[in-house]
């Protein structure tokens, strides 16, 4: 009896042992992941954005915790954006947002996404060929364009609330300019239904944006083409209107 009194004791104090050094051994490893973790956030911090990468990425695959990981994927999200690497940027946002749909950094994700498509348009070798960026095909505009709308909808209270307007007001300028490019080449071949038309869509699209006010001169010497003086002289109205109220702005 006194036996298995004491066979009983020593495997109570072995199992508390073993609990005890199990738990010392995640508390280390918590702490060891802590300092690694803001070493990393230190080396994006400087701009050190490869290291930053290489380290993270580390710690995403060895991570056991899981105390991190929301963590390590939005700085390499970032890390990422950073060194231009769309593709691997865009890889962890798509995980992310199927990891942590409710995550309290989940408009920052989807901002760094929006950026990443106006980065998209502004094409390195548009550039470097002097090619105007308002001629080139608007695809990742337009899909900015939208994802903007849309967060503005979904996170009006973010944090980036102020710099997504501002994006949005940019990214105005830049579609318009393209339709206002296509209105004039309509123009030029004497096409002045498909002018009108295409002007009514800008006006209806982008009514604040310079392009706006240009549409209008085109609009007024289509109709005037096609012999529609009436409509023509309602149109140098609202031209002159526009011109008196920006005269009093």
């Amino acid at each position: 009896m006194i036996l298995k009194k004491n066979i009983l004791i020593i495997f109570v104090l072995l199992f508390t042992y073993s609990l005890a050094h199990s738990h010392n051994i995640q508390q280390k490893k918590f702490i060891q992941e802590k300092k690694f973790y803001e070493y990393c956030k230190q080396e994006l911090k400087e701009n050190k954005f490869d290291n930053a990468i290489s380290h993270l990425e580390n710690m995403k695959k060895k991570n056991i915790s899981n105390f991190y990981s929301d963590k390590i994927q939005i700085n390499l999200i970032y890390a990422y954006y950073k060194i231009e690497n769309f593709n691997m940027a865009q890889k962890n946002i798509n995980e992310f947002i199927k990891l942590y749909p409710k995550n309290i950094n989940i408009d920052y994700v989807f901002y760094i996404k929006s950026l990443i498509n106006i980065s998209l348009d502004k094409n390195i070798f548009l550039k470097f060929l002097n090619i105007k960026n308002y001629k080139s095909d608007p695809i990742y505009a337009k899909k900015a364009f939208f994802e903007l709308k849309n967060f503005l909808y979904n996170y009006p209270n973010s944090i980036y609330i102020i710099n997504v307007k501002q994006d949005l007001f940019d990214l105005k300028e830049r579609l318009s300019n393209y339709e206002f490019e296509i209105l004039k080449y309509y123009f030029n071949r004497k096409e002045y239904i498909a002018v009108i038309n295409r002007g009514e869509e800008i006006l209806k699209k982008y009514p604040e944006t310079l392009s706006a006010r240009e549409v209008l001169n085109y609009m007024r010497q289509s109709f005037i083409e096609l012999k529609m003086f009436n409509t023509a002289k309602k149109i140098s109205k609202v031209i002159l209107l526009n011109k008196a109220e920006k005269f009093f702005y």
